[in-house]
């Protein structure tokens, strides 16, 4: 059975903004699926309609086969969701937080002890489960909010930019965590404008911009999308000029686009021969040269046809 589905949803806000334009997708049960993107691009307005917080202008969502507008209450049974913009409240503690959670999803109090205990050991907050929130880092009241989402035992759990002001490591911690809750039968939709982090967690992804999906499959499915076979990164002094001549010659060679604030060009190479001729172009011009394998973020750089900021 599909865990969520949705056939062609349109969102328009007040003004003519259009957050979704005929957006379709298929998760899996049991699958991770990413929603993957730059700031603004319809993720968080896709996961609210699908979570049933949001109304859509035009369109179907279903989440295990319920209709979200006709049949919320029963959407609302399977899934908990962690919204961008949720807080904790500061004058509580780590533990009041997600043991309140789980007395509200219906657990009786040694469960939702026996619960609260082992989500807050997985997440690192044990040894602070008695502090006030107040004193904790924004980084740790991140991980007591998103505790309060997987100390439930939904079926789908949708997880809105959870590791956004986590550390690197507190970051692959929760990618640990993710992996097990899903290896335990859940399914899990989550949004983020981390590269790394979908080609980590995702079974399937979904690249979308401007309220449109630009592609969707496997992480080996959409990587086939680049269709070359290296990546060059060309580094260069910001203090030097490309001279036009010099960006024709790399434009025989390869696709190329220029990032002149980061002093660097990215080339996508296909023959082994012009491979060959763009590495001694950089040793000629004593350019740092890094070669390396397609990337999610070279596949949205030629879906949008353009060199694109990924905020971190």
């Amino acid at each position: 059975m599909d865990a969520v589905v949705t056939r062609d949803l349109v969102k328009i806000y007040k003004g003519g903004v259009k957050a979704l334009d005929g957006v379709s997708i298929s998760v899996g049960e049991g699958e991770i699926a990413c929603l993957l993107g730059p700031n603004g691009a319809g993720k968080t307005t896709l996961v609210r309609i699908i979570a049933t917080q949001l109304l859509p202008t035009s369109g179907e969502a279903y989440v295990f086969g319920y209709n979200v507008i006709d049949e919320s209450n029963k959407v609302r049974e399977l899934i908990s969701v962690s919204p961008q913009e949720g807080r904790v409240y500061l004058t509580t503690t780590p533990w009041d937080e997600v043991y309140f959670a789980a007395r509200i999803r219906g657990f009786n109090r040694g469960e939702a002890r026996r619960r609260t205990e082992e989500v807050l050991k997985r997440l690192d907050l044990w040894e602070y489960r008695n502090k006030k929130n107040l004193e904790l880092s924004g980084g740790m009241r991140q991980k007591v909010y998103i505790g309060r989402v997987l100390v439930s035992d939904a079926r789908l759990l949708i997880l809105d930019e959870p590791t956004i002001g986590l550390d690197p490591i507190a970051r692959r911690n929760l990618w640990r965590y993710i992996r097990e809750l899903k290896n335990e039968g859940r399914t899990i939709l989550l949004t983020t404008h981390y590269m790394e982090e979908a080609e980590e967690l995702a079974d399937r992804i979904y690249l979308i911009n401007h309220g449109r999906i630009l592609a969707s499959g496997s992480l080996d499915e959409v990587l086939s999308i680049i269709g070359r076979k290296y990546v060059i990164q060309l580094d260069y002094s910001i203090r030097e000029t490309i001279s036009d001549s010099d960006l024709e010659y790399i434009c025989e060679l390869g696709v190329y686009s220029v990032d002149p604030n980061a002093g660097r060009i990215r080339v996508e190479v296909e023959d082994p021969d012009k491979l060959l001729k763009l590495v001694k172009y950089a040793v000629d011009r004593n350019f740092t040269l890094t070669i390396k394998q397609p990337t999610l973020e070279d596949v949205f750089i030629k879906l949008v046809g353009r060199e694109v900021e990924l905020y971190d």
